[in-house]
């Protein structure tokens, strides 16, 4: 018998980073149009992210034949120190006239993507975009100050959208090094939202003989002053 037992110790996330706002211009069935700029925001504090899974169980001949499930979308419990109210404004389709802000019954909410990283505990990184996404109504609360001084956080609920059967491109750090290539930087992947496989940023090959010493480059032999 052939069979054998491997050891492996995995890695695991040992914080989450930044959080990548693009809001989408267009989309039709086969192409989405993101406006040019990505906004990162550095105030992530926690992300929980639950599937939203359709299940079918089914039966014959008196017993359980077969079990189904697909993702059918996702919601992002996302909390944050804070959102830019510049952010918010346009991702909820509010009016805006200088200081002021217009929160009308029929505003129409805009798409948009939405990216993080995060880091492990063997220093790779984890990145991720979901194509199409939409905010969704969550509790404002206020409160008094106090003499400690609070931890100031907000709560947001993010929807993701499937787009084409597709609602999340992830990318493993470590995965692309060991397929031998240099792993990207986070301003490469987080520079476009990806919803398409022709979409990969390129990368370049690992380097094959980078732990082999440099060789120096041969040198005519010492010359005798006597010769002269």
């Amino acid at each position: 018998m052939d069979r054998k037992i491997e050891f492996i110790k995995p890695e695991y996330e040992v914080t989450i980073g930044s959080a990548y706002f693009c809001l989408i211009k267009e989309r039709t069935n086969t192409d989405i149009s993101y406006e040019d700029t990505v906004l990162e925001v550095p105030t992530i504090k926690t992300l929980g992210l639950t599937r939203t899974v359709s299940e079918l169980e089914v039966y014959a001949s008196g017993i359980l034949f077969d079990y189904l499930n697909r993702t059918a979308g996702a919601n992002i419990a996302l909390n944050a120190v804070t959102l830019p109210a510049y952010l918010l404004d346009r991702i909820e389709g509010a009016a805006k006239d200088a200081g002021f802000t217009f929160n009308r019954t029929n505003d129409i909410e805009r798409e948009f993507a939405f990216g993080y990283w995060g880091e492990n505990s063997d220093g790779s990184f984890m990145f991720y975009w979901h194509p199409v996404c939409k905010l969704t109504p969550t509790e404002e609360n206020h409160q008094t100050r106090t003499a400690e001084i609070p931890d100031p956080e907000r709560n947001y609920a993010v929807r993701v959208i499937p787009y084409n059967n597709l609602w999340r491109t992830r990318y493993n750090t470590n995965a692309d090094k060991e397929a031998g290539y240099k792993p990207l930087e986070k301003a490469q992947f987080f520079l476009m939202p990806i919803y398409r496989e022709d979409q990969i940023p390129e990368r370049e090959k690992a380097d094959a003989d980078t732990d082999t010493p440099p060789t120096d480059p041969p040198q005519d032999p010492p010359t005798d002053p006597d010769d002269d």
